[in-house]
């Protein structure tokens, strides 16, 4: 397979920093991380700010009701739905209906469709919270880190059409997925673009490594777990959602040790996920 180079050859970060139809940064995800953890925030802090982000509060109060985010409580209000799912529930909430905007768009470079992708970021954000809740971790950035893995297709694929390109990347599987065919045609990976876009957006910088390492894990010295967890929840996403492909083997052992899972629970931990990636894939698929 070859890939004629441009002549100018990209980096990541150059890359996304000249792409003008890239959305714009999430900054309200990012003043809502910031508020829930500086000490002494109440609810109604936290309810006023949703409030005033046009068409956010009903989105919150629709997945507060939802069996995915819910507790079995009807709620009406934003402070209810806080109440309900709390503070960390409420992250995510956020962090799903403002990423669904991002990254729910069809990839022709990569022959995605809006659902395809988002179903595999939901299942992908699924495992990585799932992991994160076994291994101790942070279960917002580990959340956060799976919807968001695929950002970086978003930005070649906006790359390719300013190049009036009609290349279509072939995907290797699990674990490299399309980074073969990428470095072959541009030198990097979806995984250091997406990486970029996070840094340029302001995204912290354990999210920023977990999206970067989270094909090669083993090479992250910084957030090493959250890469580890974050390359584990993409095999689930594999198995789940990418039917077109051979089932993926199986995550190093290494790999899941450092992501907290042991080889022998692994089947279980599947099992039990299984259900809500599928909960999730119903109910909070794109325009729902």
């Amino acid at each position: 397979m070859h890939f004629s180079l441009p002549f100018f050859k990209p980096t990541p970060e150059s890359l996304v920093r000249k792409l003008e139809d890239l959305p714009p940064a999430p900054t309200f995800l990012l003043k809502l991380r910031r508020l829930v953890g500086a000490p002494g925030t109440d609810l109604t802090e936290i309810a006023d700010v949703i409030m005033i982000e046009p068409g956010l509060s009903g989105s919150v109060v629709r997945m507060a009701n939802s069996s995915f985010f819910g507790r079995g409580t009807p709620v009406g209000t934003i402070v209810e739905a806080i109440q309900v799912v709390g503070m960390q529930g409420v992250q995510e909430i956020v962090t799903h209906a403002i990423a669904s905007k991002l990254i729910g768009q069809p990839l022709a470079l990569y022959g995605l469709s809006a659902q395809e992708l988002w179903s595999r970021a939901l299942a992908c954000a699924v495992a990585a919270g799932s992991l994160a809740e076994e291994a101790g971790a942070d279960r917002v950035d580990a959340y956060t880190a799976g919807l968001m893995h695929g950002l970086g297709l978003l930005a070649m694929d906006r790359y390719a059409a300013r190049q009036k390109s009609s290349l279509r990347m072939p995907s290797s599987g699990y674990p490299l997925d399309f980074a073969p065919a990428e470095r072959e045609w541009l030198g990097f990976s979806h995984a250091e673009a997406g990486a970029a876009v996070l840094e340029l957006w302001g995204f912290p910088e354990s999210i920023q490594a977990a999206v970067r390492f989270q094909l090669e894990p083993e090479r992250a010295e910084e957030h090493r777990q959250l890469s580890m967890i974050l390359a584990t929840a993409r095999w689930a996403r594999s198995f789940f959602c990418v039917s077109d492909e051979k089932i993926p083997e199986l995550p190093t052992e290494g790999w899941l040790q450092e992501a907290g899972i042991e080889i022998g629970d692994f089947g279980d931990w599947l099992r039990r996920i299984r259900i809500r990636i599928s909960v999730a894939n119903t109910e909070l698929k794109l325009g729902a």
